[in-house]
């Protein structure tokens, strides 16, 4: 393996409910064993910080590995900018794991010799969200799982107070927390290529590069990340009840066969609401806040190669 200086570790320590400030000892000697400088593991402090990380480092690293979840992975995809020549290699230890778990490197252990030691790789397409209130763009961000408008990003942001529960249970306590207050927004959605243009109250709204979200659901079966494409699953406002039909469902994937279910693939939409409504990117959520604006979701120009083995 060559180039061992050009190769990077960025570790979330609050990843998978605090794993990750657990692992750090063990990189410590993994980096030693493998004679890579230990300044090249780097320790994101808080939230934005691998992003701030990535932009002094993407010029000169040739690879740069995640050590966290899906949020922390989202980080590091925004700080690379113009360095397409660079590997981006996924240590999941987070507690939905979604991207690792499409690309086949879900493990159970910590497998960081096989990573490094992998000269496998695969094109990875990345989305690319906007925002724009009163003409100004508001949030600009790029995501490389899942994303989510309403109901389903409202789930991502319960999830955050929910402690010592990890993947689907997690997943499913946020959902059943989430149903005591969600009201669905009035909103606009139009995807061109589908001659889609529809007003209405979206209570599920879930994009997906990858097939599964939340840990494990089947939001979005048939999604890839290398199709260019990406895959709306969306459901129009039905009660909650209905929902709590159907959702169990995307355990299989099976949902999207109900009547209340549509789905779409696309590689360019605008949703538009003046309500207050959540998002979610890659599983970090945010709050948008009453006022007309316009949220554009597309496939970015450049793919982004990622280790594989």
């Amino acid at each position: 393996m060559s180039n061992r200086n050009n190769i990077y570790f960025i570790l979330n320590p609050a990843a998978g409910k605090g794993r990750g400030a657990k692992v750090i000892p063990q990189m410590e000697r993994l980096l030693n064993q493998f004679d890579i400088p230990k300044e090249n593991l780097k320790i994101s402090e808080y939230p934005g910080h691998a992003t701030e990380i990535v932009n002094t480092i993407s010029n000169s690293a040739l690879k740069i590995f995640s050590i966290g979840g899906d949020g922390s992975l989202n980080e590091i995809i925004n700080g690379i900018n113009n360095n397409h020549h660079m590997e981006l290699g996924v240590i999941p230890i987070g507690s939905g794991n979604d991207f690792a778990r499409a690309i086949g490197n879900l493990k159970k252990d910590f497998l960081v010799e096989k990573y490094l030691l992998s000269d496998k790789m695969t094109m990875c397409d990345i989305g690319h969200l906007t925002v724009i209130c009163k003409n100004q763009v508001i949030l600009d961000r790029k995501f490389i799982s899942s994303l989510g408008i309403g109901f389903d990003a409202l789930v991502a942001y319960k999830i955050r107070s929910i402690k010592y529960l990890k993947g689907l249970l997690l997943y499913l306590a946020s959902v059943f927390a989430s149903l005591m207050t969600y009201k669905a927004p009035i909103s606009r959605l139009e995807i061109p290529q589908n001659e889609l243009n529809i007003k209405d109250r979206f209570f599920f709204f879930a994009v997906g590069n990858t097939e599964t979200a939340g840990g494990g659901f089947i939001l979005n079966p048939g999604a890839r990340i290398d199709d260019g494409y990406l895959n709306l699953c969306l459901a129009k406002d039905i009660t909650k009840m209905t929902l709590l039909r159907v959702l169990p469902r995307a355990i299989t994937g099976t949902h999207i066969k109900d009547k209340n279910v549509f789905t779409y693939r696309f590689n360019d939409l605008t949703y538009s609401t003046a309500e207050k409504v959540f998002l979610h990117v890659d599983g970090e959520a945010i709050e948008l806040a009453e006022g007309k604006k316009t949220i554009r979701i597309q496939l970015a120009k450049k793919k982004q190669k990622v280790v594989v083995f």
